[in-house]
Order: structure tokens, then sequence, then C-alpha cells
């Protein structure tokens, strides 16, 4: 708190592990963290490239942001906390009345982006090819085990970050990095929410919408034993929510009762077992499944919003009252204040 007794937004930044000085911070008008699921969590800081004490031009030169440069944000009120800590990936730079710059960049995510490569894996897990994957990159990896070895697995022209998100899809799984931690982990939707807002009291708009679910109920995964020569299947269908976030009725059955049955069937070309055709079969519903109910809210700064966690939403109706799963969030801090936006997502009503 001020010396009023009122609640102030406040931001540290870092550049290469050193607090931005009293000049440096003079010059920042806006600082912005942006993550979402399966993506590098990007961040911008606003910065003012004229020195009107000095009249001249400042931070321009390369030598003091550049491209690579380590960036740390911290966000909070009164007591900031850790968002992220990224590397500069462009400066946009604007000369005019304003002078601005705007330095943009990404958490350690965004290094796996570099470079396609062609090359195969062999009785390797998916877990353990992320792991693989994660060191090249300078990483240390945190990934929950995938249990079924894949006999033979191509990396067809495409980068490490394209190779993992195609494969994380298949199995329900999500990317992130802290730091320098990678995370290949299962959804966690439906486990304790990290805060609760409600409607009128610290939830300023909530828009929500209910979609009727085209296909899906069942989701059946049908795929070839080699070795032995058999058909391989693995089924989900209701009772298979990772979870139903507290409400009475899923979007599946909901679809189902109005509507009619809407299975959908999936062939897989690769060799699998039937644990992995099941894992699939499971994840492809509760992915279909999270579209049901999505919406999107605004709030004063809560820096504890962020993608992969779970919030309550009240004061909205006994149905669309409850756990939300955030797929992304952005945080601001400028000229009115600190604001949190964020995007969520729910299986039932």
């Amino acid at each position: 708190m001020d010396n009023n007794g009122l609640v102030v937004a406040k931001y540290r930044l870092f550049l290469n592990g050193s607090e931005f000085n009293s000049d440096l911070i003079s010059g920042v008008e806006e600082v912005t963290v942006e993550d979402e699921i399966n993506l590098p969590t990007m961040f911008t800081v606003k910065f003012n490239i004229f020195d009107f004490e000095k009249g001249s031009w400042r931070g321009i030169d390369l030598d003091l942001f550049k491209p690579g440069d380590e960036i740390k944000v911290m966000m909070g009120i009164d007591d900031p906390v850790e968002m992220m800590v990224g590397e500069i990936a462009s400066l946009d730079l604007t000369f005019d009345q304003y002078s601005a710059m705007e330095i943009r960049g990404y958490d350690r995510l965004y290094r796996l982006r570099f470079g396609p490569r062609v090359r195969s894996f062999k009785d390797m897990k998916d877990s353990e090819i992320a792991e693989s994957i994660a060191s090249e990159a300078g990483l240390t990896p945190q990934v929950d085990d995938t249990g079924t070895i894949q006999t033979y697995l191509f990396q067809n022209n495409q980068n490490g970050y394209e190779f993992l998100r195609e494969r994380a899809n298949r199995l329900g799984y999500e990317m992130f990095v802290n730091n320098k931690n990678f995370i290949f982990r299962k959804s966690e939707e439906g486990r304790s929410q990290v805060t609760t807002l409600k409607f009128g009291v610290n939830l300023d708009s909530f828009n929500v919408e209910l979609r009727t679910l085209h296909e899906g109920n069942k989701v059946e995964v049908r795929g070839w034993d080699v070795k032995n020569k058999q058909e391989i299947t693995g089924m989900a269908a209701q009772g298979d929510e990772n979870s139903l976030m507290g409400s009475k009725l899923s979007g599946s059955a909901l679809s189902q009762n109005a509507f009619s049955e809407a299975p959908i069937i999936i062939t897989e070309e690769s060799n699998i077992d039937e644990n992995e055709a099941q894992n699939i079969a499971k994840a492809r519903y509760n992915r279909l499944l999270r579209e049901f109910v999505t919406a999107e809210g605004k709030t004063g700064g809560n820096p504890v919003i962020r993608a992969g966690k779970n919030i309550r939403i009240d004061g909205i109706g006994e149905r669309f009252s409850g756990i939300y799963y955030i797929v992304s969030s952005i945080h601001m801090i400028g000229s009115e204040g600190y604001i949190t936006k964020f995007k969520v997502k729910r299986t039932g009503i």
C-alpha cells in the first residue's frame, strides 16, 4: 500500500540478472505478459526512447537491449511475484511525436521453434522423446511418463516445438516452460482453484458461450498390432471425463440428450498398443468436451491467474458458476493500472 493506504500495482524488470535502474524504469510506459497453453509465454515492454532530460535517444543502439538478452518480469499488487523469465526476440521502434520502442520476447519454449529437423526416434516413449528434445534446447525436462514405447516415430521437417505439440495433443498433454524447466504433463482441469472471482465484486466482466457438441460423445480409436496381426481398439465415452469440474451434466451428455449420438472413429496408422489406443481416445474425447463452455473475463490485476490453472467463478447463477480451466491470460500494467484478462473452458454445466 502507498502512504494513503491504497493498494498499488507494481512491476519489477530485470535485464540479464540486473534490475532496471531508475533511468530505465522512468522510460517504461507499459508491461504485458501473455500466456496460453502449449504456446511460448510472451512479454512486451513499451519503452519511451527519448530522454527528455538529456535530449537524446536511449536504448536504441543494441548495446542496452538486443535479441537474446534475458528479461525477468515480476508483477503484482504491493508485492510483485515472478511472472516469467524470457529472452528478447524483437525490437519494434517508432520515431514520431511519442518515440517508443516495444521490446518483445518469449520464455524458453520459444527455443524449440528453431530449425526444422528430419530424424527418427526408435523404441522410445513420447515422454523420453520430450526429455531429449528439451535437453537439446538447454532446458531441464520435467515430464509425466506416457507409458507406451513407440517402435518408430518420424520428425518430418518439423521443429521440436511443432513435433512435441503434435504428440502432446494426441495424448492430451500440455507443454510449459518455467524459466529453464520444460514441463510436459497431463492436463490438470478440475483440480483445486487458485482463486475465486465473483461477478460484481472482483470480476468486472465475464462472457460465456455454450455450444452444442456435434461430435465426440463417443470416440473410438482403431489401430493394428503388426507383431500379433490383430486389431487394437480404444474407446472413450461418458464416464471418461478427466473432470466434470463440479458440474451436473457434461457437454456430451447434454448434446446427446438434445439431439442425437455423434460418435467418431479415428484410425491410427502408427503402431500402437491397447493402452495407448485408450489414452488417445480419452484425450480426444476430453479435448472436444472442453469446447462445450468457453468464456473470457476481466478483473483487476491478479498474478495467480495463469494458463493451466483452475479458477472458480461465482455470482452468475447455479449452472454457470463453478470451476473453469484457464487456457490463456493477459496481464497488463500501464496507464489504467493493473488489469488481468483471461480465457477459460468448462466441460459441463
